[in-house]
């Protein structure tokens, strides 16, 4: 059960200080998600944290409004000009790293 609550707390932490990030980024002009690098960063760095975290805790709270974020401030006209450039370089990008993700996995076992 404490570890539940380290868990939960840390969790939480995690997100005021995503909180605190976002309120930062509206004074300074840097991207959201460039901030929140920074930020971990700098928390990693003062304080390593031995703490294990499932992906799926991941996947489910800290990915979602990253990606929301990132399209909402997406500029549709200049994905319509750069579209197949980043479909060139996307999906061969794709293809190679799942070639080397399977092939290391294969490897491995």
């Amino acid at each position: 059960m404490e570890q539940f609550l380290t868990a939960e707390t840390l969790v939480i932490e995690l997100l005021l200080l995503v909180a605190l990030v976002a309120l930062a980024v509206r004074r300074l002009n840097v991207p959201y998600t460039v901030a929140l690098v920074v930020a971990g960063l700098i928390v990693t760095l003062q304080q390593p944290v031995q703490f294990e975290l499932l992906p799926e805790v991941i996947l489910a709270l800290f990915v979602p409004p990253l990606v929301y974020e990132a399209a909402f401030h997406l500029s549709f006209d200049q994905l319509r000009r750069n579209l197949t450039s980043i479909l060139v370089m996307a999906i061969p990008g794709v293809v190679i790293t799942m070639l080397v993700v399977g092939g290391t996995l294969n490897l491995a076992t």
